[in-house]
């Protein structure tokens, strides 16, 4: 399973860690080991407990209906509360599922892992004595799925009429510059040359931007595309590019959401600006950082891992969830009230349902997915995303350096998706609404703890129950 669905860690080792192919491709080996650890433990439990759940007095039917359960509820616990770099479960490959994948503005994707797990496990013992197949099994597995299918046309098609009439759109364009690593531009051309470029690169293609029809009321960059700290100048180049861009936007005279470097103190972060024409800024710090990527663990304690591997970032956390307010251009004026995501933060479903609740009416996610190459981890990094729109009901605009930039529908269609390294303005009407209610947001991330009490409740009862027959077994033989 790591291996399909992460085979891109190995080039990633092999680029960031310039190792030789062979030990990059034992670290993929050694990532899979702890990337699923759901199995190293569901594994020999359900080998363990299959056999002791098969004796009871109950119907074949309801016997292996509730095996099913069962295994199902666990998996699902198992697979949520053990730490996983990216988040990931069996749920997230419904993302095309038009239908089906409705089911997550229930419990997010854990539930849709159980749908699958259950209707799977209900098969594999329905037809594991092929002589005789538990054709109520069958029936019943096929009745719950079509419940779960139900649900989503439904709630598709009340979430289509919502965005046919919004209460209003906002018109935005997200710039993908296809500059995704600067050290690289720094390398061939210096510096002073490489962020000039990077800035004349994001400032032209905005130029187009306004040019189009409908002309967008905010403009996007993505991650990192300012190459400096932004009104924290520390050289004549930084001077310099902070006041190319402040004076950009009070030209242009349209807001622009940027990623850039914040610092506060001694610390460093990788943050999103908002800055308006009047020169009024909002930041926020990025929170959720990945780990290997903008810090090492322990190397603020022991300098020397530090100086192992001076490539990864240093960054400092942020203060935690946070809402800003997105300023509109004309012709209608006035403030959306938006979830700030960058990059990894996207993929905990609890972070944004936080920022979610606080009244917001947009997702603005911005993104850099170079560093991971062009085939794998820019697909799975969107499909894992889109998730977030699903459970909170919110439109999202994905901003990335090279791609894959993209409006996320609430219903969690992915659509305008751009090519990957190429330079594309993505130009899209966005439609706003009140915020709509969902278990997810009223509940949190809640499916998967629950799964996991579901199966220690049922430990407990199995245990017990075995234990009381054990006890009058031993009296009657006395």
């Amino acid at each position: 399973m790591s291996i399909g669905g992460f085979f891109w860690v190995a080039s990633v080792i092999r680029e960031f860690g310039n190792l030789p192919w062979a030990i990059s491709i034992l670290g993929l080996q050694i990532f899979s080991i702890f990337g699923q650890p759901q199995f190293f433990i569901f594994a020999p439990l359900s080998i363990l407990l299959l056999g002791s759940l098969g004796n009871s007095k109950l119907t074949p039917f309801k016997q292996t209906f509730l095996i099913s359960l069962f295994f199902a509820f666990l998996y699902t616990g198992l697979d949520w509360i053990l730490p996983k770099l990216f988040m990931d479960t069996l749920g997230h490959c419904l993302y095309l599922a038009k239908y089906l994948r409705q089911s997550a503005d229930l419990g997010g994707a854990p539930l849709l892992t159980f749908v699958i797990f259950f209707v799977n496990f209900s098969l594999f013992l329905s037809l594991k004595k092929r002589s005789k197949p538990q054709w109520q099994l069958i029936g019943a597995a096929s009745c719950f799925l079509a419940l779960f299918w139900l649900y989503g046309l439904a709630r598709y098609q009340s979430i289509q009429k919502l965005m046919s009439s919004p209460t209003q759109t906002l018109q935005a364009a997200a710039i993908q510059g296809n500059i995704g690593d600067f050290e690289k531009v720094a390398a061939e051309r210096g510096v002073r040359a490489a962020a000039t470029q990077i800035i004349n690169v994001f400032t032209q293609m905005s130029d187009e931007a306004l040019r189009l029809i409908p002309q967008p009321q905010v403009i996007i960059w993505p991650e990192t595309s300012y190459p400096s700290t932004f009104r924290h100048p520390q050289s004549a180049l930084e001077i310099t590019l902070n006041q190319r861009v402040e004076q950009y936007v009070r030209t242009a005279q349209v807001p622009l959401i940027f990623g850039g470097y914040d610092q506060l103190g001694k610390k460093d972060y990788n943050a999103m600006f908002i800055l308006s024409p009047e020169g009024y800024l909002q930041a926020y710090h990025k929170n959720i950082l990945l780990m290997f990527g903008e810090y090492i663990p322990g190397a603020e304690t022991f300098s020397f891992i530090r100086n192992a591997f001076p490539q990864v970032g240093n960054f400092a956390r942020g203060e935690g969830v946070n809402t800003l307010e997105v300023p509109i251009a004309s012709p209608s004026r006035g403030v959306i009230k938006t979830v700030p995501i960058i990059c990894y933060e996207a993929l905990f479903p609890s972070y944004v349902i936080a920022a979610a609740r606080q009244g917001s009416q947009l997702i603005i996610n911005i993104t850099n997915d170079s560093w991971f190459g062009k085939w794998g981890e820019p697909q799975l990094h969107l499909a894992l995303t889109s998730f977030r729109s699903i459970e909170t009901r919110l439109p999202m605009l994905r901003s990335t350096n090279t791609g894959i930039s993209a409006l996320i529908q609430p219903d969690g269609e992915i659509t305008h998706p751009t090519s990957i390294d190429r330079k594309e303005i993505l130009n899209v009407s966005i439609p706003i609404n009140q915020p709509i209610p969902t278990l997810m947001t009223l509940w949190g991330d809640w499916f998967g703890p629950f799964s996991l009490g579901v199966t220690l409740c049922a430990v407990i009862a199995i245990v017990r129950f075995r234990w009381k027959n054990l006890r009058l077994n031993l009296t009657t033989v006395s």
